[in-house]
C-alpha cells in the first residue's frame, strides 16, 4: 500500500519550539498528541499507514511527526471535525521551501525532506535556528 504524507503550515508557530510546547500544552489535557482539523482527509488510509505531517514554519518544512491514527469527530458546538494522532517526538528535517497553500497538501515519499535529528528542547537555540533558516533562502542548506 502506498504511504502519503501531509504538508500542514504551522500556524501561530514560528519555530519547531512554539511548535512543542503548544504540544506540550495539549499532552497534559488530552494525555496524547493530538492536532484538530475541521477537514477530514481523504487519503487517511495512506496516511495512518506509515505516514507523517510535515510541518511548515515561515515557507520552509523544518519538521515532521508520524502519524498514528486519525479519527472523526463532532465537537461541543456540532461541528465535524478530525483529530490526527501524532507521535510525541517531533523529528527534524532538512529544510525545503514551500509555497503558500492553505489548509494542507499531500505528498508522497519521494519528496520528502531527510530526517536530521529528534528535537531536543535544551538544544534548541534560537539564533542558530534563524541562520538555518537564512542560509535555506539563499539555497546553502
Amino acid at each position: 500500500m502506498t504511504v502519503v504524507h501531509l504538508k500542514k503550515l504551522c500556524v501561530g508557530a514560528e519555530n519547531v519550539n512554539i511548535l512543542y510546547e503548544r504540544q506540550c500544552d495539549i499532552r497534559k489535557r488530552f494525555k496524547k498528541t493530538i492536532h484538530i482539523t475541521r477537514m477530514f482527509p481523504k487519503k487517511y488510509i495512506e496516511l495512518r499507514n506509515g505516514g507523517s505531517i510535515f510541518w511548515v514554519f515561515k515557507g520552509y518544512i523544518r519538521a515532521r511527526q508520524s502519524i498514528l491514527d486519525i479519527e472523526r469527530f463532532t465537537d461541543k458546538d456540532s461541528i465535524k471535525r478530525c483529530k490526527i494522532f501524532l507521535a510525541d517526538e517531533i523529528i527534524l528535517t532538512t529544510h525545503k521551501k514551500e509555497r503558500p497553500f492553505q489548509g494542507w497538501r499531500y505528498f508522497e515519499d519521494k519528496d520528502i525532506p531527510k530526517d536530521i535529528e529528534l528535537f531536543d528542547q535544551e538544544k534548541f537555540d534560537s539564533e542558530n535556528e534563524n541562520l538555518v533558516s537564512e542560509l535555506s533562502k539563499l539555497g546553502l542548506v
